[in-house]
């Protein structure tokens, strides 16, 4: 791919994570909408973990599917375009008479099922089309441009929840980032992106058993970064249904306070993302992730043992200044440890193992908290998290290419 091609993808690649992170703010209030409406804590566990299951089933099915294609462009582009008009269903769960809580975790379900056929296509793409040497920069930008949007629309829905009546307040907002996930869309269907290469059928037998267990004995770094991230991100997992639950049934948190909260959170990965790219060009990967897996406990242990929503803003900015150092070098190191010419099949790999998991701890939240209660739990998340960074010092995934530090030039 010639070098105009590769700036103009990557110009988009930028464009389109604006309008889509105008619809992830939005749609970041969906479990307090599920509260809102009469949810259970099952249910709330049940609206995180339902993405989880289908894509746990779908993944490696879905990336064989995937690598059997030649032209992949048109199934992402076509079931990304499925799953975000599923979306407009949330604007009519208000009208239904009974079982909204049900229906909304139902549809949810459903829509997450195009979505885990786009990133069978997506994830692979990233490496094709971006040198690694320019990855880095390109998703600090991403992710620069992620966090300022998030952060202004956060702060703005919070306000617009309290200030307008329910449930229409939810329905336009919904309605509005249906609306500027399509733009983004477009942008992506704009994308241009070579056919990737097919290899032979006969080279690629249908997975059974005994290939997984070649694949452990030969892809040691692949199934290094494959256990250490299972075990470092179930506190993560366990935290997405845990933490509305605690902020809002515990501490009595508002939707606006709700909106302050993850505006910090992205203001604080605004930060993040200027000082861990230096490091990652610096240092490598590797040694920015350790370090920043690390610091990532803190903040669960910090909002548990001190309960008052004014501080657990400030905390709130903390946590989003350290998720850009774990995510980035993270995602570079798994692209790296998988071998270029299967690496839909392995990555199709890891997303189940990862959603299995997902699936297992948050449907698992909502017991514990009605066993230990939803303060304790986050303590214990605190060490669970901790535990989870020390596997990734003592079981170092080695990826040579992506430790290269790349010139500054």
């Amino acid at each position: 791919m010639d070098r105009q091609t590769t700036e103009r993808n990557m110009r988009f690649l930028v464009l389109e994570v604006f309008w889509a992170a105008l619809a992830l703010g939005c749609y970041s209030f969906a479990a307090a909408f599920l509260i809102r409406i009469g949810g259970s804590n099952l249910m709330v566990s049940l609206l995180t973990s339902a993405a989880a299951l289908v894509n746990a089933l779908t993944a490696i099915p879905f990336a064989i599917f995937m690598e059997r294609k030649a032209r992949r462009w048109p199934w992402v582009v076509g079931s990304l375009v499925a799953f975000r008009l599923g979306h407009m269903g949330l604007i009519f769960i208000p009208f239904l008479p009974a079982y909204r809580p049900e229906a909304m975790v139902l549809l949810l379900l459903l829509v997450n099922v195009p979505v885990a056929l786009f990133n069978a296509g997506w994830l692979p793409m990233f490496a094709d089309v971006v040198p690694i040497e320019r990855r880095a920069r390109l998703f600090s930008a991403r992710n620069l441009t992620l966090g300022v949007t998030m952060m202004v629309t956060t702060f703005l829905a919070g306000r617009w929840l309290d200030a307008a009546p329910f449930p229409l307040n939810y329905q336009l907002m919904f309605g509005f980032a249906l609306a500027m996930s399509m733009v983004s869309t477009l942008y992506i269907a704009r994308l241009s992106i070579p056919d990737s290469p097919v290899p032979a059928r006969e080279s690629r037998p249908r997975p059974s058993l005994a290939d997984f267990r070649a694949l452990a004995a030969q892809q040691r770094p692949f199934v290094n970064i494959t256990v250490n991230t299972l075990v470092f991100n179930i506190a993560f997992w366990m935290a997405q249904p845990l933490q509305p639950i605690y902020f809002v049934r515990e501490l009595g948190a508002s939707d606006g306070w709700m909106g302050i909260w993850l505006a910090l959170i992205n203001g604080g990965a605004l930060i993040g993302n200027l000082v861990w790219p230096r490091l990652m060009e610096r240092r490598g990967f590797g040694w920015v992730l350790v370090r920043a897996a690390a610091l990532s406990a803190v903040y669960y242990l910090l909002i548990g043992a001190v309960p008052n929503l004014t501080l657990i803003l400030v905390f709130a900015v903390m946590f989003g200044a350290i998720s850009p150092g774990v995510d980035v070098s993270h995602f570079n190191i798994l692209l790296e440890v998988c071998p270029p010419e299967r690496r839909a099949l392995y990555l199709g790999i890891f997303t189940t193992i990862m959603n299995m998991g997902f699936f297992l701890a948050t449907l698992a939240c909502a017991p514990l908290i009605d066993l230990i209660g939803a303060r304790t739990l986050v303590l214990i998340l605190a060490g669970l998290r901790l535990g989870g960074a020390l596997l990734f010092l003592l079981n170092p995934v080695r990826a040579p290419v992506a430790e290269a530090a790349p010139s500054r030039t």
